[in-house]
């Protein structure tokens, strides 16, 4: 699947999932909320914060267009049916030069861009430097099987750790995705660790197995580092 396809077909989920993702709504909505629950309980706040993929997504695209220092990103997809697409940025408070990678079918193409930071589209952002990204239908797929592991320092941010297993989703909403998916079933497992102060999504592996109704089974490998520099 084209990346321009997948990314508005990850968004067409999030709308026809309404009311699973009102609880994601985007970073504002969910660095307030974060910071109310510290306000509230401090040493409780990584047993009060659900995994908010959507709104972590989201944070991390704005971290992107509005970082004050520099960033290192690094985000890969690979499938089963031997198609890739890597992404290596660095980003400044001035400018972002990203270099891409794609494989499909034994053919590899590679492009690289450096653009003023003023002057990054919404294509530039959206389709290339985060196309790789699971951004809504992988992880919000298994938002309600993800477990908080508690808190660790990652590529220089205070996080707080998802396990996401989805043999733990509850069968009603593994029910709703299996049919959103158009698939018979669907597995998802990894890790996944965002910013505690901002709910931002800097590191992930994610493995996403889907068993279509005809009998053929695509694996999805994400990776995914945002580190200071």
């Amino acid at each position: 699947m084209k990346l321009r396809q997948a990314f508005l077909l990850r968004w067409a989920m999030c709308a026809a999932i309404g009311p699973v993702l009102a609880i994601t709504c985007g970073c504002k909505r969910s660095s307030s909320t974060e910071a109310n629950s510290a306000e509230s309980s401090k040493t409780n706040r990584p047993q009060l914060m659900r995994f908010s993929p959507t709104g972590a997504s989201i944070c991390l695209q704005q971290m992107i267009k509005n970082s004050p220092g520099p960033l290192h990103l690094a985000f890969m997809e690979v499938s089963s049916d031997s198609k890739s697409i890597n992404i290596e940025a660095d980003v400044t408070p001035a400018t972002i030069a990203y270099t891409k990678r794609e494989s499909s079918a034994g053919q590899t193409s590679e492009s690289t861009k450096k653009l003023d930071r003023a002057h990054l589209s919404e294509t530039d952002l959206d389709f290339d430097i985060m196309g790789p990204v699971p951004w809504h239908g992988e992880l919000v797929a298994g938002q309600d099987a993800a477990r908080t592991q508690g808190t660790e320092n990652v590529n220089g941010y205070d996080t707080l750790k998802y396990a996401i297993d989805t043999a733990n989703e509850p069968a009603a909403q593994k029910a709703t995705f299996d049919e959103l998916l158009l698939v018979k079933n669907y597995k998802i497992k990894g890790t996944a660790w965002v910013t505690s102060g901002t709910g931002c999504l800097v590191k992930y592996f994610i493995d996403f197995e889907q068993d279509a109704k005809d009998g053929s089974v695509k694996r999805t490998h994400f990776e995914g580092n945002v580190a200071k520099k």
